[in-house]
């Protein structure tokens, strides 16, 4: 058993939730979690999500690292709470505008290379909502 500081995220991510870095000072929240503010260097927790946002940008990667498929779409995803999500996205590039509402959702990990401990956790990715 881990007692990595984003066992926490993993889990959650686990049952469809995703989870933010709450900061206990400044109020913001922040991804990636950390156990510190990146906003003001304060003690943070945790805050779930609502899961969804407005996509900010996008782009299609024609070479990828090994272990993802090519072409590969990725964009940022702008949540209501504050952060962007950077995150591979899962329908059509064409389908794709600046603004759409995108759902952020755990999917079974693909990839082709050693996750360690996190072999069985599942990863994330926007689809329109």
């Amino acid at each position: 058993m881990s007692d990595a500081y984003t066992d926490r995220f993993w889990d959650a991510l686990e049952d469809d939730r995703f989870l933010l870095g709450d900061c206990d000072d400044c109020g913001d929240a922040h991804f990636p979690p950390a156990p510190v503010c990146p906003h003001c260097g304060a003690e943070a927790g945790w805050r779930e999500a609502a899961g969804h946002g407005e996509l900010y940008s996008f782009a299609r990667q024609h070479r990828t690292a090994p272990g993802f498929d090519a072409p590969l779409t990725v964009g940022l995803v702008e949540l209501p709470e504050g952060p962007r999500v950077l995150t591979r996205i899962d329908t059509d590039y064409d389908a794709l505008e600046i603004g759409r509402e995108m759902a952020i959702r755990a999917r079974e990990y693909e990839g082709g290379f050693d996750r360690g401990r996190l072999a069985d956790a599942p990863m994330f990715v926007a689809e329109p909502r």
